[in-house]
């Protein structure tokens, strides 16, 4: 894979975007440090909001929800980065600004946890401000870039628009969902380059899709550099205003966690671990098309100013007729697919959003977590890559791994998310010889007494590799390049191999001077679907130690 050539600075394509004690005073804007009490674990949780002087509570406002990056709180936007750009901005445009810290302290990606915490906050500031339902936005630094593309790609019936800022990556699975979302992604041109290549596959596959997306890599700027301007980002937000009745929708769905956006809500996929999407479309004000794909159960609630709520609405999915009745008020249509077709009923139409965890996959007799020379939860995970693409040998680095133990008892999708933080991009295969393997396995173990976590890792984050399909024992007392003593492998023979796609975009496993010169295939599986589907078929999560990796020297940092 090579990195696509662009003039600086460049441009693909132009897009088309509370708790309080009553209003501010004219004429006196608010910097408010508040708190919500979460619904997870009824911690109090801070996050701030600025409220511009001219806000008037007669009318609806914008809002950006600004999101930090690793090591960043609610304070971090707010004053570190050029001290008041952000507030001089919010002011002088007139726009409310709320910035979470992202759930508990630790960087949770904005995934999990992180995403309920943006999202309870966006309840808070409506609940208690007059906010415009049609122009909601995202942005966000590194870590925060990349979580307002997860947010809005996952919530396209939400979010007006995006300005992800030095993002890592770009989530190229749900590239469609931008459709309804304009996206401005800013980088630095001299930023590193896994930042530049992760967010451009996702930007080129949402202009092969039509979606409203524009990169923009500053010259001589690196990291830091698309914070500098926040008046220009919140100026090109402020342009978009959110269609709050579409006619018709694409939506892609990896996990029925995040299966609900617009008229659907996919409540059981047909083969958990595979992509799937629904197509609605308004035929007419008294028919309504789906078309579906991966999708065993939904529920439809079509929208009243879309569709005529008084008179019978003819229902089609795949072209073929599956209701045709009137939709009584405060009830939805639950589809069920059967072998003879779809099944239609009427239901109690939910009027709160689904708890926290109300998403179980499997069961977990014992709890597993990334600790030890050989660690279970790396066992589970390279099991599942293999299951995922066919590999016959799954290798895996937790260098920064800032996971949580998946947890014993009733594993919901949510702690599939937590467990395999940071990174989530596409599974990628190749094909490798067992020599190719063991000098690998070597490299990183060359580096293995030296490698210093950062302080935002957990335990068990380190270079030491983990792997499915093989085994293998070293002795650190051994010479540089001889310390792999044993191995389960043929030299000479050739493996179908499957990574982490972080390896081959960012290095975060030794390669032995490999590293830009593989020749690799991009799955369209990210790791946490691999993950779901796993769990979904096992149904039971077991991964005993079972001599994978093995320190015969028995110092293994």
């Amino acid at each position: 894979m090579t990195m696509p050539r662009w003039t600086m600075p460049v441009t693909l394509a132009v897009g088309w975007v509370l708790m309080s004690c009553g209003p501010a005073p004219a004429g006196e804007s608010r910097d408010l440090h508040l708190n919500y009490r979460s619904d997870v674990d009824q911690s109090e949780q801070p996050y701030r909001l600025f409220v511009p002087s001219t806000y008037d509570e007669r009318q609806a406002w914008p809002l950006v929800l600004a999101l930090h990056g690793t090591g960043g709180d609610e304070n971090t936007l707010f004053d570190v980065y050029r001290t008041g750009a952000l507030l001089r901005a919010a002011e002088k445009l007139g726009v409310l600004v709320a910035s979470p810290r992202g759930g508990p302290a630790g960087p949770t990606e904005y995934r999990g946890i992180g995403e309920h915490d943006v999202l309870a906050v966006l309840r808070d500031v409506r609940r208690q401000y007059r906010v415009d339902a049609t122009r909601i936005y995202l942005t966000g630094h590194s870590m925060g870039g990349t979580g307002s593309a997860y947010l809005a790609l996952h919530h396209p019936d939400v979010f007006a628009a995006a300005a992800p800022l030095a993002a890592a990556y770009s989530f190229p699975w749900l590239a469609r969902n931008a459709r309804p979302v304009p996206f401005l992604w800013i980088g630095g041109a001299n930023d590193a380059s896994f930042y530049l290549r992760g967010v451009m596959v996702g930007v080129e596959r949402m202009l092969k899709f039509g979606a409203p997306a524009s990169l923009e890599l500053l010259p001589g700027e690196g990291h830091q550099g698309p914070v500098k301007d926040f008046e220009r980002i919140f100026d090109w937000l402020l342009k978009q205003r959110r269609d709050p009745h579409p006619k018709s929708y694409v939506f892609d769905i990896d996990t029925p966690l995040h299966g609900q956006a617009f008229w659907t809500s996919a409540v059981a996929l047909s083969t958990p671990g595979q992509m799937a999407s629904i197509e609605g479309e308004a035929l007419s004000k008294h028919e309504l098309g789906l078309r579906v794909r991966n999708v065993d159960v939904l529920e439809l609630t079509p929208d009243p100013a879309v569709f005529d709520s008084e008179a019978p609405l003819r229902v089609l999915v795949d072209g073929t007729q599956v209701w045709h009745d009137a939709l009584a008020a405060g009830k939805t249509l639950r589809l069920a697919r059967q072998d003879h077709g779809w099944q239609a009923r009427l239901e109690a139409r939910r009027t709160a959003p689904p708890g926290y965890r109300s998403h179980p996959v499997a069961d977990a007799p014992e709890a597993l977590d990334m600790l030890g020379t050989e660690k279970r939860l790396a066992n589970w995970f390279t099991d599942a890559m293999r299951r995922a693409t066919g590999a016959e040998i799954a290798l895996y680095s937790p260098i920064y791994y800032r996971g949580l133990p998946l947890p014993q008892g009733t594993v919901d999708m949510v702690d599939i998310i937590h467990c395999s933080r940071p990174f989530n991009q596409c599974l990628v295969t190749l094909d490798l010889s067992g020599q190719d393997l063991v000098d690998i396995l070597e490299d990183n173990l060359r580096s293995l007494d030296s490698y210093r976590a950062m302080g935002v890792d957990l335990p068990g984050a380190g270079r030491l590799v983990q792997v499915s399909g093989m085994k293998y024992a070293f002795d650190l007392r051994r010479p540089v390049g001889k310390r792999i003593v044993e191995v389960d492998l043929k030299l000479d023979r050739v493996y179908h191999v499957v990574l982490e796609g972080q390896v081959v975009e960012r290095g975060t496993m030794l390669l032995a001077g490999r590293f830009k010169k593989l020749d690799y295939h991009t799955t369209d599986i990210p790791l946490s679907l691999a993950l779901y589907g796993s769990a979904a078929s096992q149904k039971r999560i077991i991964a005993p130690r079972e001599g994978r990796v093995r320190d015969l020297s028995g110092s293994t940092p």
